[in-house]
C-alpha cells in the first residue's frame, strides 16, 4: 500500500516542535514497522527550497509554504503544491493531519485527523490581526470538515466541540506515543514537578508558577521544571518576573528548547507532570507520562478529562484557582503509595489506548476500510 501523509514533520528526527508533528511521525514509525508499506510525508518548510529526503524506510516531501501569510497561503498556493505533488506520488490513501484546509478540492481516497481546534487554541494569540486570522481559518476548516467523508478525532472532545462541522463517518484513533516513553526508567527525585509544552499564554504557564508558589510553601524540597520553548518574549519576561515576585528563584528552572533524549530524561526524574492549560484537546506529553507511569495533574477542561482519571491516574484541577493546584500537586509529592498506584493504572491506559502498534493497528484498519468503500461504490 503506498500511503502519502501530508502534515507538519520533524525536521530532524526526534526534534518535534509540536504535538501534530510527533504524532505523525510516531504513527509512520508504527506503520513501517508492522505492514509492507510505501510512506510518502508531505511537510511544509519555511526559509529553504523544495527537497526529498530518505529518512528509515520512508520518503520526506519538503514543500516550501510559499510567501502569503499562513492562515492565507495554507488553504491557497500551498494546497494546490500538495495536490500537484500528490498527482506525481499517487498514493493508494492520503492521510490529511491536522489542517482540514488542505483537502479541499483533493478528489483521491482520504482521511482526515482533527488535531485540534485551531481556531479556539488562536484565541489565546497576541497581535492585532488575530480576529481576522481566526474568523477567515474558521471558515476554510468548517468547510473542509464538513466535505471530509472519513474523520479521525483523537479525542471525544473534538466530537463535543465540532459535531455539527463532521457529517461523514467519525473514528476515535487517539494519537501514539513513541515506544521509548514506555521504556523509561523512573529515578524520580523528590519534589520535582515538570511541565512540557510551549511557553505561552494558553498553557497558563504564568498560572502554574503561581500555584506552584504555593506548592513550595506546603514542601519545602520542591522544584518547578519548565520545558520548552517561548512563543512570546514578553508573556516568558512575564512569567520570570513572577518568578523572582515569589521569591522562588533556584527552584524554578526555564530549561528552554529540548530534544527527545532530554524530554525522556526530565520523564524520567519526574515526581508529577502538570499541564493547567486553558485549552487542549489531547496532548501528547501527558500521554507520554501516562506511558513512562507519572501522575499527572492536569486542567478538569476541554480534552483533558478524557485522558485522565481523576483520582486514578492524576488530579483534575481548575486551572484558575491556584490553591487547588497545589493542593492537589502536593498530595501527590508527599505521599508515595498514591503516586505508585496512579503510575501504574496510567502505564496500562496507555499501553492499551497509545502504544504506536495499537494505533497504527487501528490506522491501517481505517485505510483499507476506505479502499474497499471507494471500489464497491
Amino acid at each position: 500500500m503506498k500511503i502519502a501523509m501530508v502534515s507538519p514533520f520533524p525536521h530532524q528526527k526526534n526534534l518535534f516542535r509540536g504535538g501534530v508533528e510527533a504524532a505523525a511521525s510516531v504513527l509512520a514509525y508504527g506503520l513501517i514497522a508492522m505492514a509492507r508499506v510505501d510512506i510518502h510525508i508531505v511537510a511544509p518548510c519555511s526559509g529553504r527550497s523544495a527537497a526529498m529526503e530518505e529518512r528509515d524506510g520512508m520518503t520526506v516531501h519538503w514543500l516550501p509554504t510559499g510567501r502569503l501569510p499562513g492562515f492565507v497561503g495554507y488553504w491557497t498556493s500551498y494546497r494546490r503544491s500538495v495536490h500537484d505533488l500528490l498527482r506525481r506520488i499517487r498514493p493508494d490513501i492520503t492521510h490529511f493531519q491536522a489542517m482540514a484546509g488542505w483537502t479541499l478540492g483533493y478528489d483521491g481516497p482520504y482521511v482526515l485527523t482533527i488535531h485540534g481546534i485551531a481556531e479556539r487554541d488562536m484565541s489565546y494569540q497576541l497581535g492585532a490581526s488575530v480576529r481576522m486570522r481566526k474568523a477567515i481559518i474558521a471558515y476554510v476548516e468548517r468547510v473542509g470538515r464538513m466535505k471530509s467523508q472519513h474523520t479521525i478525532l483523537i479525542s471525544p472532545y473534538v466530537l463535543d466541540q465540532l459535531s455539527s462541522q463532521i457529517p461523514g463517518k467519525r473514528y476515535l484513533i487517539e494519537n501514539p506515543v513513541d515506544s521509548d516513553a514506555f521504556d523509561v526508567k523512573r529515578t524520580c527525585q523528590d519534589g520535582r514537578v515538570l511541565f512540557v509544552g510551549r511557553v505561552n499564554k494558553r498553557k497558563n504557564v504564568d498560572g502554574l508558577i503561581a500555584a506552584f508558589a504555593l506548592v513550595k510553601g506546603m514542601y519545602a524540597q520542591a522544584t518547578l521544571r519548565i520545558v520548552g520553548e517561548s512563543d512570546n518574549a514578553s508573556y516568558l519576561n512575564r512569567c520570570k518576573q513572577l518568578v523572582d515576585a515569589h521569591g522562588l528563584h533556584g527552584s524554578v528552572h526555564f530549561i528552554g528548547k529540548a530534544d527527545r533524549t532530554m524530554v525522556l530524561n526530565e520523564l524520567s526524574q519526574a515526581a508529577c507532570l502538570v499541564l493547567v492549560s486553558r485549552q487542549e484537546t489531547a496532548p501528547i506529553i501527558v500521554e507520554e507520562a501516562m506511558a513512562a507511569q507519572i501522575p499527572v495533574v492536569a486542567s478538569r477542561l476541554c480534552g483533558l478529562p478524557y485522558l485522565i482519571e481523576d483520582a486514578r491516574t492524576g488530579f483534575l484541577v481548575d486551572p484558575a484557582i491556584s490553591q487547588q493546584i497545589a493542593e492537589n500537586i502536593q498530595l501527590v509529592l508527599s505521599n508515595a503509595n498514591i503516586a505508585s498506584a496512579m503510575g501504574k493504572r496510567a502505564r496500562e491506559i496507555a499501553l492499551a489506548r497509545f502504544h504506536p502498534h495499537a494505533v497504527a493497528g487501528r490506522t491501517l484498519q481505517l485505510y483499507h476500510e476506505v479502499l474497499n468503500e471507494r471500489a464497491s461504490s
